[in-house]
């Protein structure tokens, strides 16, 4: 159903965890998810924990950098966009006031990739693609199904990307007025604003991960057994239900029960 071999540009492709402890969080998420994981060696000799599905790529999991802890970043959770040329959406990216974290670097064969960030505050990656597309399932149970811009001004954000990618935006009427993008006429990702919403001042703007169980419930109580902790009481959309939680390592993630999946 989900089994993806390319990414069209401007889609959503990859997701991967910085945590502080590799060893605990293969654990909690293999468990959870029931995945398997292969471990490939970084350029530091640190591994790089690739997470799979069957014989399928979905995740993957690394410790932290040095260069991470010097800035005092906390375990998280980091999304990745499918791009064709790396170097003219760096182009647009800024001419749209977008900034630089990390410039263009080569993951050996796997790809190209950039660091970013949006007017907005919220910090993503660009992925051009090399021997590695990103994951190679997507949507199904276990997997990785929507990724979210949790931000302190949608409008803005929208705009930006739209410009960037040239996503189709669409804006629901009503509160608390949840933006939709989609590439090619499918859903890839959505955007709220969190003043809008309430949510402390205290969050930073931040793209969130969400990803596919079969059963909630199932899914919160093992969470919690496994030492995580839930963030918030679980809620129903049209499309099924989610909550967010925290790993041990306090990375946060958002868990869904779909009953609606956009292949």
């Amino acid at each position: 159903m989900g089994i993806r071999n390319s990414y069209d540009e401007g889609i959503f492709c990859w997701v991967e965890l910085a945590t502080s402890d590799p060893a605990a969080a293969k654990q909690f998420y293999g468990q959870l998810f029931n995945w398997s994981f292969q471990d490939f060696p970084m350029e530091d000799g640190a591994p790089y924990s690739m997470a799979f599905k069957g014989d399928r790529s979905t995740a993957a999991l690394y410790g932290l950098t040095s260069e991470m802890c010097d800035r005092n970043l906390p375990p998280h959770w980091d999304s990745y966009i499918s791009v064709k040329d790396l170097d003219s959406t760096l182009q647009r990216w800024q001419a749209h006031g977008g900034t630089v974290i990390k410039d263009t670097f080569e993951v050996t064969e796997y790809g190209r990739m950039a660091v970013v960030q949006d007017p907005t505050g919220a910090v993503v990656s660009l992925w051009q693609a090399g021997t590695h597309i990103g994951a190679g399932v997507v949507n199904e149970v276990n997997t990785f199904c929507w990724t979210e811009l949790q931000t302190r001004d949608a409008g803005k954000a929208a705009e930006f990307y739209k410009s960037v990618f040239g996503w189709q935006i669409e804006v629901e009427e009503n509160p608390p007025y949840y933006v939709t993008c989609q590439v090619n006429g499918h859903m890839n990702c959505g955007m709220f604003d969190m003043d809008k919403a309430g949510l402390p001042a205290e969050i930073p703007p931040n793209w969130t991960v969400y990803f596919n169980v079969e059963n909630l419930d199932k899914a919160i109580e093992q969470v919690q057994q496994m030492g995580g902790k839930l963030l918030m009481e679980t809620k129903a959309i049209d499309v099924g239900r989610f909550v967010m939680v925290s790993d041990p390592q306090g990375a946060v993630v958002t868990i869904m029960e779909l009953t609606v999946v956009d292949d």
